[in-house]
């Protein structure tokens, strides 16, 4: 894969990530990273995902009510952008997802896509 492929790959599956946050959130993520690997392995980290509500209910510790509240958005919006994330990723793909955070407090997200033959 060329320099410009691996950009433009890189550029289109960013701006899925952040058409989806601003789906889900009203508003865009403070900030989108995604790297490619030759292995059809992208690696996608999104600072600022967490809804408001979502910000307010794990800072009063009620994390399992997230849970449960993203067990009914996650198929919502899987439905909603499976088609544009699979043509923005070259085909079909698995992912798996994990928050981390930082020293901060800042919460990540960070996607794995792994496409499938």
């Amino acid at each position: 894969m060329s320099i410009a492929t691996v950009f433009e790959a890189q550029e289109r599956i960013r701006r899925l990530a952040v058409k989806i946050v601003k789906h889900y959130r009203g508003k865009g993520p403070e900030n989108v990273k995604v790297n490619l690997d030759g292995a059809g392995k992208a690696t996608v980290e999104i600072k600022g995902i967490l809804s408001n509500l979502s910000e307010i209910l794990v800072k009063e510790g009620a994390t399992d009510l997230v849970k449960q509240y993203w067990k009914v958005l996650q198929p919502y919006l899987e439905r909603e952008f499976m088609q544009e994330a699979a043509d923005a990723v070259g085909g079909p793909f698995t992912y798996s997802w994990s928050i981390s955070h930082d020293r901060q407090g800042e919460r990540t997200i960070i996607i794995e896509l792994n496409k499938t033959v």
